[in-house]
């Protein structure tokens, strides 16, 4: 999750928003929030669901009072950081067999590529993919 950096932080202030300490993600949704509302004149941007703000909550974020679009981006980057710490935890790399535990078969995959957003290709898959998050490595 990149953070953004100083001269975007500046811009948002431009704008009357605090985007100290947000996502890249989380400050253009932010932004994309303003332009509906002060350039186009839309003023339903729609509310973060009670699906997002229970999940949300479990890592300690409050979007009670977000847009569903913040609320998206927010959810999107926690989702990324669990991804993270499952490639780090499982050593996942290409050519690391893996099974999903969600699998009831419980295949062994090899996997071909990471994506940075933790998206899992596998060898021979014809476009076969999973999250990082969902796999357990079985040999490295």
């Amino acid at each position: 999750m990149q953070s953004v950096s100083d001269e975007q932080i500046a811009f948002g202030r431009r704008l009357g928003l605090d985007l100290e300490g947000k996502s890249v993600s989380e400050a253009l949704a932010m932004i994309h929030d303003v332009i509906d509302r002060d350039f186009l004149n839309l003023s339903d941007s729609g509310e973060a669901t009670p699906k997002q703000i229970g999940f949300a909550a479990k890592f300690q974020r409050n979007l009670s009072h977000v847009s569903r679009r913040v609320a998206d981006a927010v959810v999107g980057d926690l989702m990324t950081e669990l991804n993270v710490a499952a490639i780090q935890r499982e050593r996942l790399a290409p050519g690391v067999t893996v099974k999903n535990k969600y699998d009831i078969v419980e295949r062994k995959l090899v996997i071909s590529s990471i994506q940075t957003d933790g998206t899992v290709y596998f060898k021979g898959g014809n476009g076969a993919r999973a999250w990082a998050r969902s796999l357990i490595c079985v040999e490295s």
